[in-house]
């Protein structure tokens, strides 16, 4: 592929060979009176105006097709990506398991066994359960917090030992005063969420873009295996221990792997002249993140539902329909599918490097084969057991792409990297809501085989999104809108 800049006066300032297969971009000085650049694209000539650092501070393409990577750019006051890794990978596993442990006890099934145990009715615990369920989302409303101040490794800290702090109280007063547990237990999540905040800045702030894949896959094994194996334990000494025990054994728990955080080497921070400042940068960045043209794309298929994974909340549900009861549904939907998840996490951080959007649409739909087989295979135990196993392996592997691509659209961690991921985490979310009623209301029409009928049928949406993705990309020039 050819490459020039030609100035006002037509001339050539500069021509350059450029192989898509070396990934190294076209060089061109751009003086000013430089006004149009035009690429040998397909065998097309695509021409637009130079586009300097200022214009797109967040991230620039490079490549073409799906062979794209995202090279930040630096632009005055803003962070950018390290050449090198600031941190391994691996250590991220151990940072957001305070999260993964605090989230999966208070809201996937630990503490409303524990709330029906002490006395409370049912309708009561899942009015609890809905009210801890509410901050993970809202949390960008104060997740800007963990851009400001102190650095966002003493914010994880902090907020992992008010986490800590919140559930070894909530544990005490659950046996005198259950209602005022509840309210303990939801200014923990407070706390929890900012920990999410504070791990999505740290990475986007301390690992180069080639290397957020496998970050992703250790964070999400966190989140999906820890998540499960963490809350299982704590339950585990709350049913045959006493509180005096139990309750600062699991904020232990919580708060030792936490620790590790302040151990990173954070880079520092550029400040801004002002706090007016510092917000007319955030609104900058936002507008950045969200309006061009492949993160708005990216933001799309994180609202689309493939990668919701809603069937996990129902599989437990349709257990009895397959001839499925007792100790194997407590495993394979606890413990047991936790580690299938962080398996399938694991896995995921092998993706070669490209076009994140079409990584993980592809991803998506392979949630479709065993919702498939789940449907046309004879609801038996074994066809259970089987689907089981391979759907939450696809989707422990669809959740890593879902946090890369993520970060793919943060990009830079400029002034606002923890707002930013907080708020396209929250829109991940959005799908699991609204898919899980849609598969209610399947099986209420058409019985528990809909379950999975819906689940496989909206695990294929993203392909003709993607296929319209890559025909634009294949169309456009190779540099981000």
């Amino acid at each position: 592929m050819s490459f020039c800049a030609i100035t006002d006066e037509g001339a050539i300032a500069g021509r350059h060979e450029f192989s898509p297969e070396s990934g190294q971009p076209p060089s061109a000085d751009f003086s000013p009176k430089t006004s149009v650049v035009t690429y040998y694209l397909f065998g097309e000539c695509l021409s637009f105006p130079p586009q300097r650092p200022e214009e797109n501070p967040l991230n620039l393409h490079r490549g073409n097709g799906l062979n794209t990577e995202i090279v930040s750019e630096a632009a005055p006051g803003l962070d950018t990506p390290p050449a090198r890794n600031l941190v391994a990978p691996n250590r991220f596993l151990w940072i957001v398991l305070p999260y993964a442990i605090y989230i999966g006890f208070t809201t996937n099934g630990g503490i409303s066994l524990l709330l029906r145990r002490v006395g409370m009715p049912v309708d009561q615990v899942a009015n609890a359960i809905a009210l801890l369920g509410i901050p993970s989302s809202i949390y960008f409303l104060w997740s800007p917090l963990a851009d400001l101040w102190i650095s966002r490794r003493i914010w994880h800290f902090l907020s992992t030992v008010g986490s800590g702090a919140a559930l070894a109280l909530g544990s005490f007063a659950l046996y005198r005063n259950p209602q005022l547990a509840v309210w303990i237990f939801f200014f923990g999540m407070i706390f929890c969420m900012l920990i999410s905040s504070a791990y999505g800045g740290l990475i986007a702030s301390m690992l180069k873009p080639a290397s957020r894949t496998r970050a992703a896959a250790w964070a999400q094994a966190s989140n999906l295996g820890g998540g499960a194996i963490g809350p299982g334990l704590i339950l585990y000494l709350a049913l045959h221990y006493h509180v005096s025990f139990w309750a600062p054994a699991a904020a232990l728990l919580l708060i030792v792997p936490g620790l590790t955080v302040l151990f990173l080497r954070e880079p520092p921070r550029h400040t801004s002249p002002s706090f007016t400042a510092h917000l007319r940068q955030v609104g900058h960045e936002l507008r950045d993140t969200c309006l061009t043209s492949k993160n708005f794309f990216g933001l799309l298929l994180l609202l689309a539902p493939p990668g919701a994974g809603a069937l996990i909340g129902l599989l437990p549900a349709i257990s009895p329909d397959y001839h499925v009861a007792g100790a194997s549904v407590v495993w394979i939907n606890g413990i047991g599918g936790g580690l299938l998840m962080a398996v399938g996490c694991l896995a995921g951080g092998w993706v070669p490097r490209f076009d994140r959007r079409v990584a993980y649409g592809v991803a998506g739909a392979l949630n479709a084969i065993p919702a498939f087989y789940l449907v046309f295979a004879p609801a038996t135990y074994n066809v259970y057991m089987a689907g089981t196993i391979v759907y939450l392996f696809t989707i422990g592997f669809t959740s890593t792409l879902s946090m890369d691509l993520v970060l793919d659209v943060v990009g830079a961690v400029g002034k606002s990297g923890s707002l930013r991921y907080s708020i396209l985490t929250s829109c991940s979310y959005i799908p699991i809501a609204y898919m899980t009623w849609i598969e209610g209301r399947a099986a209420s029409a058409w019985g528990f085989r809909a379950v999975p009928a819906t689940e496989a049928i909206s695990a294929l949406f993203d392909l003709p999104l993607i296929l319209i993705w890559i025909f634009w990309r294949r169309r456009k020039p190779a540099v981000a809108a």
